[in-house]
């Protein structure tokens, strides 16, 4: 799974003439100043290894800007500021679009966040800016908050304000959705249907089955490969023996034993290969075994490599070493946005965070640097030990026990904390809608008075009073998004040691990426024992300035 990025920058053409001592109204001349949205949810070059050797990175996202600026011209657009999602779903409402969050409220205060007036965009086509109705409502909000607001799509104006085009952004909102939606419910009933079949799933050539061929009659998956099949049931073994994924793997790779995609092996592509139930002709689908009318798990008419027993005896293996939903593996539906580790949802204080220190194998002069997790490594003594260890399987294997690592970081972590916020004071930050939002009431308070004094009629107050509700409430709910991002950026202000212990997972995570951006460790030096005491000189802490 490759994560999104999104960015924005200033059009290098307003840049250079702004460097050359021209006015913004200079370099806007009589245009109407616009951003342009550009996003893509699948870039290739990241996604797909074959075509990532002749792509580009963000071509995708680069055309839209191309075209974009084309139709800027065409309607006397300037195109002041450029926001962009690569590689991130627009269609998942667990996926945040910082760019489009950005790009929203540039538009909805009139003004980008380097001060410069705007009031139109541009996109190459709306499923692009919105897929769910939540987005659209957001970004229609901000295009008609005031009437200067100007919407192109498909190279066209694309009407937000009137009854009718709302009605049509809604629809094709909730189209989009609804599109999502009944693809994954098709995907899961089909899957569902041929399990209930005994059938192969199709897809890909799974590692140790031959692949399709219609001249023999053979379906996909369906009959052992001659060769692949032997390796596979040594991998089995070797697994039921207890040895770990990243060990079968770093074996594999040192035969140049390839996956059935060519590409080398990974702990955890072993453990997604030995935990399939497919391996005793069963399936799983969203995480669960396919059973019959009578409760009983359908069986599979391809042939298979272990017994029944076999499979549950791996799946509650993977169990044991952190696995959940019994063992068996639930594929994630999208992409994650792209973040610091303090971002990422763990099961280890410290993951992500600790580097490995070890000389490299191609080149000892640099280290491997590769991330070290967690991992429980259980003994008669410790039931619940666990150990850090890197996760690059041609290392050396670098690992700390986790306890003394995580007891020493925590005490630096806690006095960092306490040296950097106890004395500091929450930061205000003023919300750059107010001269919108107080615009907006004037408006409507106007309206009010000249309907009070029979000025307007009251047909004229009931049509225009629920579009000038609308925007401030629109403002409002904007405004709220903003004070909770402050509150959570000024949650640290005043802090003491007295608030680490009440603090959960995932807060203490966030605290520990203010301080630090890694803590390397060093292998232990030849010669000395595993079981010395923990020595806090082998780690060394990359602060964040």
């Amino acid at each position: 799974m490759v994560a999104g990025s999104s960015r924005s920058f200033l059009n290098p053409e307003l840049v250079s003439a702004l460097k050359e001592g021209h006015t913004f109204e200079e370099w806007l001349d009589g245009r109407i100043p616009g951003v342009d949205y550009s996003r893509i949810s699948g870039d290739h070059a990241l996604r797909s290894s074959t075509r990532a050797k002749t792509r580009e990175v963000g071509t995708g996202v680069r055309h839209q800007h191309e075209e974009n600026a084309e139709t800027a011209v065409e309607h006397g657009i300037a195109i002041v500021k450029f926001f962009e999602d690569n590689n991130i779903t627009a269609a998942d409402p667990e996926v945040v679009r910082p760019s489009f969050i950005d790009m929203t409220r540039s538009l909805h205060y009139r003004k980008t966040s380097e001060g410069y007036p705007v009031c139109a965009v541009i996109s190459v086509e709306h499923e692009r800016v919105w897929r769910l109705p939540e987005d659209y409502i957001k970004f229609r909000r901000a295009v008609i908050v005031k009437g200067d607001g100007l919407f192109i799509e498909r190279r066209k104006p694309y009407d937000l304000a009137s009854v009718g085009g709302n009605i049509l952004g809604l629809v094709n909102s909730g189209v989009s959705e609804g599109e999502v939606t009944k693809t994954k419910e098709r995907t899961e009933r089909n899957l569902r249907r041929r399990a209930q079949d005994g059938t192969s799933p199709g897809g890909r050539r799974r590692f140790g089955w031959l692949a399709q061929d219609v001249r023999e009659g053979r379906g996909m998956n369906m009959k052992l490969h001659p060769e692949e099949s032997i390796i596979l049931r040594h991998m089995i073994d070797k697994a039921l023996e207890g040895r770990a994924w990243n060990s079968i793997a770093r074996d594999l790779n040192e035969f140049g034993i390839v996956g059935a995609s060519g590409k080398p092996w990974s702990g955890a592509t072993v453990r997604q290969l030995l935990i399939n139930p497919v391996l005793c002709g069963q399936r799983a689908v969203g995480g669960k075994l396919v059973l019959d009318k009578s409760g009983n798990p359908v069986m599979g008419k391809w042939e298979t490599i272990c017994t029944v027993e076999e499979s549950e005896a791996l799946r509650q293996l993977s169990v044991r070493r952190g696995a959940q939903a019994g063992g068996l593996r639930k594929t994630s539906p999208g992409l994650a946005v792209p973040g610091s580790p303090e971002s990422r949802t763990r099961k280890y204080l410290f993951s992500g965070f600790l580097r490995c220190g070890a000389p490299r194998k191609d080149d000892p002069s640099k280290i491997c640097n590769s991330k070290m997790g967690g991992n429980p490594r259980p003994t008669k003594a410790k039931p619940d030990n666990c150990v850090y260890v890197c996760a690059r399987l041609d290392c050396a294997g670098t690992s700390r026990q986790m306890a003394p690592v995580d007891e020493f970081l925590e005490e630096l972590i806690v006095r960092a904390l306490e040296a950097r916020y106890k004395m500091t004071q929450p930061k205000k930050v003023e919300w750059a809608g107010a001269a919108m939002l107080a615009d907006v009431q004037a408006r409507r308070s106007t309206l009010e008075t000249k309907w009070a004094e029979g000025a307007v009629s009251d047909d004229s107050f009931y049509r225009l009073l629920p579009g000038l509700d609308e925007k401030i409430a629109g403002l409002e709910a904007d405004r709220r998004d903003f004070l909770d991002e402050q509150a959570a950026k000024n949650a640290f202000s005043g802090w003491d040691r007295s608030k680490w212990k009440d603090m959960d997972l995932t807060q203490k995570r966030a605290a520990i990426g203010r301080i630090i951006h890694a803590v390397i460790v060093s292998p232990i030096p030849k010669g000395r024992s595993r079981s010395a005491p923990f020595d806090p000189d082998l780690l060394r802490v990359v602060p964040r300035s």
